[in-house]
């Protein structure tokens, strides 16, 4: 626009975009971005399933598939018609899922009950990664909302757009799968797709786009503090990587359905438990056969013990066991392999596919229970005869790798069971090179990536959960069944057939399939130097005084005496022979990992039943020595472990949603407005032409004095404002008439120089400061 006065012709350019705001193709592509964002979100939830357990390419290839069909049918189809084709598409994925699985789609209609009982338990913390197929699953899961999400939102139906992703991403998030990162992410393009879907359907400004910022904002930090289904373990479960204490039983037991891989790691010499047992044994509490890069899911559910499980195929040997809880307990020790329980512990008894006992809620302290277990009683020139004939179930299940399982890794395990001729010789020969390449530490850098290939690659020492998982993923890279199992060795023996067992017994070690016999336990870990290290710590617990570390059994038994004589036995679970091992004799040895003579089966109670497995009889529980505090945490190692790193992704985006929330609603507030009315008061700018700085003082007196009376009105020249504010004495300021006159010259007369520019300035920078809360006091 033009203007002419006084001889001296002026323009003023108007910002066109300035006056529309942004193009309404702007505001749809940034539309059909948040659903990229919102489906991207919860892909990336899905492809870290895959990425365990195999099928990344063909989700990867799904989903393409689908963005392509959603992006020819958009104006072909109706929307009814589109839902109807996602609907299909996910139940055709499902009966796939359900057909692989071998459980058949006619359970749909025969088992709706258990149908139902598996999605709410998906929607209530289990994990996709505890699913049998879950590869299978997650390709059944996501065409669905990928379709119709990607149809709707280029129907320019925005709102609808991210319902389908919306949900499936709150899925996710009820299941725990989805973590911190992805859910702020598809949180925000979801906000983003409607926002700028709205303001692209009705030509808004982008300025109107604050509230939707602070909703973003207000439901990204409610999600922080309001758990999303009562009782389950999502909701702000996802925010914490690790819950363990900081001890090498926290990592172990601190979750029934998986197990962590720490760093360094502490150990724990309080008591937890006393078997009374006719023979030495490891106690398992925990087996897990998915393998996640760095740490074991175990998959499939628990359900309620309803009798007498069958003992493994071939030769076994019952040994009876008393467990007495000498304080709370989240598991269920057992010597391999329980068959049966008894006591009144009986009812609260849960089952793992795997064939573990696990309580349905926690032990306290006095609880007993009696157990059977059918230990396998086959020696090594047995196993050495076995072939590979394994069953469907144990090859699906136990030969499961990553699928960054790298070359490297392969290559050095064939070369180490290069000599190996049977799956049996290929678990000595894994078991042996560990146990003598490897060192034994606490105090470990817990690697990046495959914690399997790094120990085996990379590092030079670790301890027991180090050990099992890489043998256990050799094994299986040599096709061989192998399983990650979990519990406390045989603890401090205190008597003929009694074991008191601590937090620092907590250990890891691996179970290998042979057909006709079962699953048989090999230690990969160095036992001379790992008793050592467990003793030493015991020894000092005794020599502070700690609480909690005996039983009355126990405090006068010296540990030199007791776990240091079983330091030999901590060893293979056979001596091998024939150029394989020692030369020591192998008759008569059995598989259980440590070995030991116990007790004939009559020498035990005749009544089959709970016993005191310290006194026998009269059993009181206020004796207990055990302290409530014994599953304390220690604030200084759970700080080392549980730690996010300040600039972790998932603390980053955080912080940026509050930002966003914060400057929105600054901005809805006018706060931004007021802020930047004050800032133009008190700060005059670089220094410009004459005329711009005496056009730009006389603005800032205006702000100054529409603070003071009342802004100017439209059509109101600035001489008639000025005389209008004498009414109330405040024109009468000689400095206003000065800046005044000053900027009635530069625009409408001859111009003003550069010292009357500077003038004009200095008066309204002296007149800006005056109006200042404390400076003002004594700036007149």
């Amino acid at each position: 626009m033009s203007t002419k006065t006084g001889g001296r012709s002026r323009t003023i350019a108007i910002d066109s975009d300035t006056e529309r705001g942004l193009s309404p193709k702007t505001f749809r592509l940034l539309a059909l971005g948040g659903v990229g964002i919102l489906t991207a979100s919860y892909i990336n939830v899905l492809q870290d399933v895959t990425a365990v357990v195999g099928g990344t390419q063909q989700l990867f290839t799904l989903v393409i598939l689908m963005l392509a069909g959603a992006t020819v049918l958009a104006h072909t189809i109706s929307p009814k018609t589109a839902t109807v084709l996602s609907v299909v598409a996910g139940a055709l994925g499902f009966a796939y899922y359900l057909t692989a699985t071998g459980v058949g789609v006619g359970v749909v209609f025969s088992s709706t009950d258990k149908l139902l009982s598996d999605t709410v338990a998906l929607a209530t913390g289990l994990s996709l990664l505890q699913m049998m197929e879950a590869g299978i699953w997650t390709l059944g899961f996501a065409p669905g909302p990928v379709f119709l999400s990607w149809y709707l939102v280029l129907r320019g139906r925005y709102t609808l757009s991210v319902i389908p992703g919306g949900i499936a991403l709150l899925f996710l998030v009820l299941t725990g799968d989805a973590t911190l990162l992805p859910t702020l992410l598809g949180t925000m393009g979801a906000i983003a797709a409607v926002g700028f879907g709205e303001l692209e359907r009705y030509r808004g400004t982008i300025m109107q786009a604050d509230v939707l910022a602070i909703l973003f904002a207000v439901m990204i930090v409610l999600s922080l503090s309001i758990t999303l289904v009562p009782g389950g373990t999502s909701g702000p479960a996802f925010l914490v990587e690790s819950d363990h204490d900081g001890t090498l039983e926290g990592s172990i037991t601190s979750s029934p359905d998986r197990t962590t891989i720490a760093g360094d790691v502490d150990l724990s010499p309080e008591v937890r438990f006393t078997v009374h047992s006719e023979e030495e044994s490891y106690w398992r509490t925990g087996i897990y056969d998915r393998f996640t890069g760095d740490g074991w899911v175990r998959t499939g559910q628990t359900e309620a013990y309803d009798g007498a499980i069958a003992p493994p195929p071939g030769e076994t040997e019952t040994v009876r066991q008393t467990v007495f809880a000498e304080g709370p307990l989240d598991v269920m020790p057992t010597a391999p392999h329980p068959v049966d329980i008894e006591g009144d512990i009986r009812e609260n008894t849960e089952l793992t596919m795997h064939g573990q006992f696990h309580p349905s809620e926690p032990l306290i302290e006095g609880d007993v229970y009696n157990v059977e277990s059918a230990v396998v009683n086959a020696s090594a020139e047995d196993l050495e005869k076995v072939g590979t004939d394994y069953p469907a179930s144990v090859e699906e299940r136990y030969l499961q790798r990553t699928e960054d399982t790298s070359s490297e890794f392969e290559a050095r395990t064939a070369e180490i069971t290069a000599d190996a001729d049977t799956p049996y010789e290929t678990a000595v020969a894994i078991e042996r090179h560990l146990r003598s390449s490897k060192g034994y530490s606490l105090n470990v850098t817990r690697p990046d990536g495959n914690v399997a290939e790094e120990f085996l690659l990379e590092m030079d020492e670790g301890y027991c959960v180090y050990f099992a998982t890489s043998m256990t993923q050799m094994l299986r890279a040599e096709d061989v069944p192998a399983r990650y199992v979990t519990g406390y060795t045989s603890g401090q023996q205190v008597d003929d057939n009694e074991w008191v067992v601590r937090g620092l017994n907590a250990h890891a070690w691996v179970e290998v399939y042979f057909p006709d016999h079962g699953w048989v336990a090999f230690e990969p870990t160095p036992g001379d130097t790992r008793d050592s290290v467990h003793n030493e710590r015991l020894e000092d617990a005794r020599e502070d005084e700690e609480d909690n570390i005996d039983t009355e059994r126990s405090e006068d038994v010296p540990v030199s005496e007791t776990e240091t004589e079983t330091a030999d036995s901590d060893a293979l679970p056979f001596e091998e022979t024939d150029g394989l091992g020692s030369d020591t004799d192998t008759e008569g040895n059995e598989t259980s990992p440590i070995g030991g003579d116990g007790p004939a089966p009559e020498q035990m109670p005749d009544q089959y039943g709970p016993i005191d497995p310290r006194t026998g009889q009269g059993y009181d529980p206020n004796s207990s020595t055990f302290d409530e505090t014994d599953f304390e945490t220690d604030d200084e190692s759970d700080e080392t472990e549980s730690e996010t790193p300040l600039y972790a992704p998932e603390n980053v985006a955080l912080g940026i949603a509050v930002l966003i929330g914060l400057a929105a609603g600054a901005h809805r507030t006018g706060a931004t407005r007021r802020v930047s009315r004050e800032a133009q008061l008190q700060w005059h700018g670089f220094q410009r032409s004459p005329e711009a700085d005496t056009e730009r003082a006389y603005r800032r007196l205006e702000l100054l004095l529409e603070r003071r009376y009342r802004p100017r009105r439209p059509g109101e020249s600035t001489r008639q404002y000025l005389d209008s504010l004498s009414q109330v004495g405040y024109s009468f300021d000689d400095r206003v008439r000065e800046v005044g006159r000053l900027y009635e010259r530069s625009t409408y007369g001859g111009g003003v120089s550069r010292e009357e520019a500077d003038e004009a300035v200095a008066l309204v920078d002296a007149m800006a400061r005056e109006e200042l809360p404390l400076v003002g006091r004594f700036w007149r």
